[in-house]
């Protein structure tokens, strides 16, 4: 059964997301002046940092609201309001009809989501090499069990990849859902107080995408 998908359309609210505040993020163009003398060898230390990733964008926040058992006209038998967040963020280009079928990912699925965005595999921030664990928590999306698909972490205010496990699944052979982990009331990137951080890529040609959130409360 369908779960009136405690997986809830976020009033159906379609978000177009846009990097660097809309503009497209410049490579890190950094000088120095060295001077070259023949008949030397001189090991040099290029060491480059904050160069704006032109593929990814982040989402973070917190979650209120609730669970209520209800008929067909919405009127309110029982309402379970939230205590803590726990549960899922899942974002998707498409709107989902059928949650039964959802799955992991799959490396083939990867490359075409990668040629859908113009993405280049190889690239380092690429999606293949940012999603490259299997080891996360175990978890349900629409009554599915969801173990070993590939997943990565985002970063607290302290620590690299500390919090917010972020998992690939795919609603069927085309349309992958980016899905966050939901974690009640802990330190962020920035050093808020947040339940999520979602990572999902955009078209590397226009510098954006289209995006439907959904929750699924548990």
């Amino acid at each position: 059964m369908e779960r009136n998908l405690k997986i809830l359309s976020l009033l159906g609210i379609i978000l177009t997301i846009f990097l660097a505040n809309g503009v497209l993020a410049d490579p890190s163009i950094n000088s120095t002046n060295i001077t070259a003398q023949g008949g030397n060898v001189t090991f040099i230390d290029l060491n480059l940092t904050g160069q704006q990733s032109n593929i990814w964008q982040g989402f973070y926040g917190t979650v209120t609201g609730g669970i209520t058992l209800s008929d067909g006209n919405n009127n309110t038998f029982y309402d379970w309001t939230i205590v803590s967040a726990v549960g899922e963020v899942l974002a998707t280009r498409n709107i989902i009809p059928d949650w039964t079928i959802i799955n992991c990912t799959n490396q083939i699925e990867i490359y075409e989501e990668e040629e859908r965005l113009s993405i280049l595999n190889e690239s380092t921030n690429s999606i293949n090499n940012t999603f490259k664990n299997t080891a996360h928590p175990s978890f349900d999306v629409g009554g599915r069990l969801m173990e070993n698909c590939r997943s990565t972490k985002t970063s607290n205010s302290t620590t690299e990849q500390a919090v917010f496990w972020n998992i690939l699944l795919n609603s069927n052979s085309t349309n992958t859902v980016y899905t966050v982990i939901m974690e009640n009331d802990v330190v962020g990137f920035n050093g808020d107080i947040v339940d999520f951080q979602l990572l999902v890529p955009v078209d590397t040609d226009t510098g954006q995408s289209t995006y439907q959130l959904y929750i699924e409360l548990t």
